[in-house]
């Protein structure tokens, strides 16, 4: 009897995936190398709206919500609109099943989205006070993709929370991985003139109080100089606000914080829905700087504080490689008879 019962199972799951398989090559006649990239970047940063879409790789907003509207029904995204107590929100996309089922085909994993398409997660996720803010983190980065559509520069890296916050953690310290780190945002990297910039991201909506806010900077001191140990440069830390006086305020907090002079931050006030983050907005924190400078000029307008002591570091592995050959070499000698 457990044998039949498994047996059944066993068909159920087999008749399950051949489902999935012809759902999936149903839609690929359907795809364009657009849609591809659209279906990979929602399932990659979980959720993006109508507006987001559109930046990305439509342009005008008819053409792109007759697209998106043929995604959803074919089952590569799904969607919904959160309620308002005024007006209506705009559609907000999420990866389908069938969409999971595409992007785990081309990565050669077929689990690794499902987790993503589960029922559950999609709703606390649609019912999630977070929804906004990470709406609005990335809106940051279709900003930046929507600026180097138009010629503007180049968007080369938009990380999410997760890989924001494993970016360079694997030649940490030992030491470290015990210790708290910090979770940014995002993170990205963006080029223009042939200069690039690499940043960590920390998108502010409000909801946090200042003190809370300010207190992030110990773990990014401490992921700082655990960098530094092992060669790695300081990327600025760039906080985000919607309000000037929001901003001015978390100024005065950030600035009081023992690890400041350890890092290279960067304050800014702007809707990245309606300004784009690349131009002349952001003001560092140390320094007396009293002009906003560009996004790609940030390496500049703040040195590096761990500079010499990554320089020291270095010179210390030199001297420690040079020894290590030398004493290989004299080991490998042979002895006099």
């Amino acid at each position: 009897m457990a044998s039949q019962s498994f047996a059944r199972r066993a068909g159920t799951g087999a008749r399950r995936k051949d489902s999935d398989d012809a759902a999936v090559l149903a839609a690929s006649g359907h795809l364009t190398e657009r849609d591809r990239d659209l279906v990979r970047l929602v399932g990659e940063h979980r959720v993006l709206t109508t507006g987001q879409l559109c930046a990305l790789g439509f342009e005008n907003i008819i053409t792109a919500r007759h697209r998106l509207t043929l995604l959803v029904r074919i089952g590569v995204l799904r969607r919904f609109r959160p309620r308002r107590e005024v007006g209506s929100a705009p559609w907000h996309y999420l990866l389908g099943l069938v969409g999971a089922a595409l992007l785990g085909a081309e990565d050669r994993n077929e689990r690794k989205w499902v987790p993503q398409v589960r029922a559950d997660r999609q709703l606390a996720l649609e019912r999630s006070q977070r929804l906004a803010h990470m709406v609005g983190r990335n809106w940051f980065f279709v900003s930046l993709a929507a600026e180097a559509r138009h010629g503007g520069g180049e968007l080369r890296a938009w990380l999410n929370e997760a890989e924001a916050a494993a970016h360079g953690r694997d030649r940490l310290p030992l030491r470290l991985f015990d210790t708290r780190l910090p979770s940014p945002d995002g993170a990205g990297t963006w080029a223009e003139g042939g200069r690039e910039v690499t940043f960590l991201l920390e998108f502010d909506t409000g909801s946090e109080n200042l003190p809370r806010l300010a207190g992030k900077l110990e773990d990014y001191g401490r992921l700082a100089a655990g960098q530094a140990e092992v060669e790695q440069v300081c990327p600025p830390l760039l906080f985000c606000f919607l309000a000037p006086r929001r901003e001015q305020a978390a100024r005065r907090e950030l600035a009081a914080c023992r690890d400041v002079l350890a890092l290279r931050i960067a304050t800014t006030a702007l809707d990245p829905q309606v300004t784009c983050p690349a131009g002349a907005v952001w003001l560092p924190l140390v320094g007396g700087h009293t002009r906003q400078v560009q996004l790609i000029d940030l390496d500049a307008a703040m040195p590096d504080p761990w500079a010499e002591f990554r320089e020291q570091q270095a010179q210390r592995r030199l001297v420690r490689e040079r020894e290590a050959r030398a004493y290989h070499a004299g080991a490998a000698e042979p002895e006099d008879p």
